[in-house]
């Protein structure tokens, strides 16, 4: 079942207008990132940029891979399987489309500068972001890719305002701000792919002052890499739940 997922959705649905779109628009920001050069500031950025790419063409293509089931295979999945293999099947299968579509979108950059980092960052922001399409796939079958754009934006986008909203009115400390970054799983992906080219954290700030400070950059690596798979077991959890609860 899961090889005719993925071929299904391979061949259906990366077609598809929004996803088209947004692949488009991953590959032109790519190139654009491979012009800014190779110095430590432009491949920070592309760290930066590609993740959040990677993570919402990740999002809103999941979430459009699963509401497209509903037309016509989910009765053809089910039959072939239950409920539980077809959820489990469809979660892995946009994992590894989401996957394929981040390295679609970085291929450029990689290309051209030789330089991984940016490649893992958005590898690593596809999986979780894919979970959560999945989730918004299965509850908002009409209006998924509306439901993805509006979670990522934010997560993304908002959740950064928010927080220098509550910096400026709350004494926060080191400690609440880097608690507050990583309760927030896009977060994750560029923080740890930023640590193999920043070793002393120079881009955070303060922040990175802290951590190098207090944990080192290897205790450092363990921490954010340990907070990244529990948010992958969270997520999957609470799929699994979504998957349950809801009539398929």
């Amino acid at each position: 079942m899961l090889r005719n997922i993925v071929l299904s959705t391979l061949r259906r649905d990366v077609y598809t207008k929004p996803v088209a779109a947004l692949l488009a628009v991953g590959w032109a920001a790519s190139v654009a990132l491979a012009s800014l050069g190779s110095t430590f500031a432009a491949v920070v950025t592309a760290i930066n940029m590609l993740s959040l790419i990677s993570s919402l063409v990740a999002m809103v293509g999941s979430a459009i891979f699963t509401a497209g089931d509903r037309e016509g295979l989910l009765e053809v999945y089910l039959s072939g399987g239950g409920r539980p293999r077809y959820a489990a099947a469809r979660l892995v299968a946009n994992a590894v489309v989401s996957a394929l579509l981040a390295l679609a979108v970085s291929a450029p950059y990689v290309a051209v500068r030789q330089i991984a980092a940016p490649l893992a960052a958005a590898l690593l922001a596809s999986v979780p972001s894919s979970i959560v399409g999945t989730v918004l796939g299965l509850a908002y079958s009409n209006r998924a890719a509306l439901a993805a754009v509006v979670v990522w934006a934010a997560l993304a986008l908002l959740y950064d305002v928010v927080v220098a909203f509550l910096s400026l009115i709350l004494p926060l400390g080191d400690v609440a701000i880097l608690a507050i970054q990583l309760a927030n799983f896009l977060k994750l992906p560029s923080i740890l792919a930023t640590t193999a080219v920043d070793p002393y954290l120079l881009t955070l700030g303060p922040l990175g002052d802290f951590i190098t400070a207090h944990w080192g950059l290897g205790l450092a690596q363990a921490a954010v890499g340990s907070v990244y798979a529990a948010w992958l077991i969270a997520l999957v959890l609470f799929y699994t739940d979504t998957a349950r609860r809801m009539d398929l």
